[in-house]
């Protein structure tokens, strides 16, 4: 009996359920069929366009290194051209420039040649007359300096032919021997010690002399009028008590006056002129007016300096209290050493000026 005759409802059914799921199958495959067209269909689209946009960033970048390249090209172009012209600006200058350069350098190698040429030439007798020289002074140190007897000889001809042809030399040099010596502090200190000194023992031989013109006057004055007595007997002249005690209350203050005798007053005569002579009587009875000219003058003589004759005399030295010096002659006087502080009148030392003014 065959089966597939048989009536079966379960298989039927089965059969069925499997045709569906073909459907379904072949349906899904078509989807997918369609959706893997449409995936391919859109990675080729996007591949394209993608393959599109690479090209056109390539030909931006080719276009951008084209740019580029044109301007590094003009900036080359540009900067061959500014060297090309600053070469040419320098050719320009310096032509004139290495042409002196070059007539410069063919002067100075001229010249140096000359120089050189000349040197040389010059040099042959200098060179001898040096080695001449040189025996000369060989021979004149070995006779005259190495040798004691020549080495004296040559001093004493140098010393002779110096003072010969220079008298004044001596003195200059004792001037400045004198003026090394004056500035030397315990030289000086030394000569105003013996200044002193000496003022002091002049002083004593001044008081000496006073005492004994004193104690000699009385006895000259009787011998004196002894000489003089007439010789018809007459009597002696009795001495005037009065002048005698005179004479012994002036002794004690002349004797004071004594014991300095730096401050007693001297004559303001000059030591250096020749006494002038006054007018006599005779002369008087001239002119009136020539006899006042005459005293103008000399009263204008009188008031001018001792040693310039040109100033008036305006300073006193104390302290032998001589109005003889001007300003200018007084500082030059107190300029020079201190043994040399004298007045010009009385050779007094002068310790202190002052000034005064008529």
């Amino acid at each position: 009996v065959p089966v597939h005759n048989i009536y079966n409802p379960f298989w039927q059914t089965k059969v069925t359920v499997s045709q569906s799921d073909i459907l379904i199958m072949g349906l899904l495959n078509f989807v997918f069929t369609s959706v893997g067209e449409l995936l391919h269909r859109g990675l080729l689209s996007g591949h394209g366009f993608l393959r599109q946009a690479w090209e056109g960033c390539g030909i931006v970048f080719s276009l951008l290194l084209y740019f580029i390249n044109t301007i590094i090209n003009l900036l080359l172009i540009g900067t061959q051209n500014l060297y090309s012209v600053l070469v040419s600006a320098v050719e320009a200058l310096s032509c004139p420039l290495q042409k002196a350069l070059e007539l410069t350098l063919t002067v100075l190698t001229f010249l140096y040649s000359s120089l050189v040429g000349t040197s040389i030439l010059l040099w042959t007798p200098c060179r001898l007359a040096m080695e001449f020289l040189g025996s000369v002074c060989h021979v004149f140190v070995s006779v005259f300096l190495l040798n004691s007897y020549g080495l004296f000889l040559t001093l004493l001809i140098i010393t002779s032919a110096t003072v010969y042809l220079n008298p004044a030399l001596p003195r200059h040099v004792c001037l400045h021997v004198i003026n090394y010596i004056n500035t030397v502090p315990i030289i000086r200190c030394l000569r105003r010690a013996l200044h002193r000194l000496f003022v002091l023992e002049r002083n004593l031989w001044q008081r000496l002399a006073w005492y004994h013109s004193q104690i000699m006057v009385p006895a000259r004055m009787e011998v004196a009028e002894r000489d003089v007595r007439p010789p018809d007997h007459n009597p002696e002249p009795q001495a005037d008590p009065n002048a005698a005690g005179e004479v012994a209350e002036n002794a004690p203050e002349d004797a004071h006056q004594v014991d300095d005798p730096i401050d007693l007053p001297l004559p303001s005569s000059s030591t250096r002129r020749p006494l002038r002579k006054f007018p006599s009587e005779d002369s008087c009875k001239g002119p009136p007016a020539d006899n006042l000219l005459n005293l103008l003058q000399e009263q204008e003589e009188r008031k001018k300096c001792v040693i310039c004759q040109d100033s008036t005399k305006t300073v006193v030295l104390l302290p032998c209290r001589h109005l003889c010096l001007c300003r200018n002659c007084t500082n030059i006087l107190l300029s020079q050493p201190i043994y040399q502080h004298n007045c010009p009148l009385c050779r007094h030392m002068i310790l202190q000026t002052m000034d005064v003014y008529l």
